[in-house]
């Protein structure tokens, strides 16, 4: 395999179809970078998917459709830390003003997800039109879960006594969850 380089490697030979690959499956959301292995001999491809499931489909269809599979590498992507912290901003302040805005379907929680990183937004009620929106807004960095999530009364959040260990330290404050109590309990 070396004889088909010469000198430092500059591009994935598999680069091309990986892209058609991307483009004929654009709901992937995949993103190609390359990178140079360790010695610089070669490059290597680098996959990186959101969803988890859509990142086991290309580890299946990618590898058969290119000349060097020991080439790729797959990864879940994730947004940089700024970008989420943007994002959930963005998502905050509209939870703070939509009873101003007088929004049929009120945003009820959200938040990193812990895996991808991506921002989770959950609803008040099902409404795939507002969902669609607000995750074309989030520039692939937010989405909606498609059940409805009830919402805590703020008199009963601010209330609650949360666990020591749930409350965010003044350096990096972002939101405090807080369960409801359920009423079938005794």
């Amino acid at each position: 395999m070396r004889a088909l380089w010469d000198g430092p490697a500059k591009d994935s030979p598999d680069l091309p179809v990986v892209r058609q690959w991307v483009e004929r499956n654009p709901d992937t959301d995949a993103r190609l970078s390359e990178t140079v292995e360790h010695g610089g001999d070669r490059v290597v491809l680098v996959i990186s998917i959101p969803s988890h499931a859509e990142l086991l489909r290309a580890r299946i269809e990618i590898p058969p459709l290119v000349r060097f599979p020991e080439l790729l590498r797959f990864r879940r992507w994730q947004p940089s830390e700024q970008e989420t912290e943007w994002t959930l901003q963005w998502v905050l302040g509209l939870m703070r003003r939509q009873e101003d805005l007088g929004l049929p379907t009120k945003v009820t929680s959200t938040g990193p997800h812990p895996v991808s990183g991506l921002i989770e937004i959950t609803f008040d009620r099902v409404d795939p039109a507002y969902a669609a929106e607000l995750e074309a807004r989030g520039n692939g960095l937010a989405y909606v879960l498609p059940e409805p999530v009830n919402p805590v009364p703020l008199s009963v959040a601010l209330a609650w006594p949360p666990p020591g260990d749930r409350v965010p330290g003044a350096e990096r404050p972002t939101w405090v969850t807080t369960e409801k109590p359920r009423a079938d309990l005794p």
